[in-house]
């Protein structure tokens, strides 16, 4: 399973440091930057994904915006790169995620 965070910080004075904070505790979550502002993790099952996802919840900055969206390794797969291909960070994430944990 794959949880993705979607982040939309706001331009809001004081906020920076909050966003900071929680892009580090992503980081220590095991979250890996595949795009600008897009963190992706790679969970056993649907339970650790619902875990992780209650995890981040209790750090979540109070402004902005932050989506989780959880997918199966199948929906996973079928991602369509329009232009150009993996990145690196993304080619490490699917490496880990096809290693039994």
């Amino acid at each position: 399973m794959r949880v993705i965070m979607f982040l939309r910080p706001t331009n809001l004075r004081g906020t920076k440091g909050a966003y900071t904070t929680f892009r580090k505790a992503l980081l220590s979550h095991g979250f890996t930057l595949v795009q600008p502002e897009v963190f992706l993790a790679s969970v056993r099952t649907r339970r650790a994904a619902e875990h992780l996802v209650a995890q981040m919840r209790d750090v979540v900055p109070e402004t902005g915006s932050v989506c989780a969206l959880v997918l199966t390794e199948r929906q996973y797969a079928s991602i369509t790169y329009l232009v150009g291909g993996p990145s690196y960070q993304e080619l490490a994430v699917n490496q880990q995620g096809n290693v039994n944990l």
